[in-house]
């Protein structure tokens, strides 16, 4: 083997013989991703549906109802009025 220091010399000792089952297969390695991806983008997914969508929910239900589909409100809707707009609301 020729390096930048000059020629290398090799031996073998000893040989074993290659297996015929391949040790990296594919497409099991794409499965178990798969498995262990889908519940995390499969709830993200449902999450996404829920904020999107428009849900109302009956008073009577709503303590029971509303932690369990845990909605986040658009930015829209949350958005807290500014000083100037507080200061705009004082004045008479």
């Amino acid at each position: 083997m020729k390096t930048d220091e000059g020629y290398q010399i090799l031996r073998v000792d000893a040989r074993t013989a290659g297996s015929n089952t391949p040790t990296f297969i594919e497409n099991n390695v794409r499965e178990v991703i798969t498995r262990e991806r889908s519940p995390k983008a499969r709830e993200d997914y449902l999450q996404g549906l829920r904020n999107d969508g428009y849900v109302k929910i009956a008073e009577n239900y709503r303590v029971a109802v509303e932690p369990l589909l845990k909605i986040v409100p658009p930015a829209a809707a949350t958005k807290r009025p500014s000083k100037k707009d507080k200061k705009d609301k004082n004045k008479p």
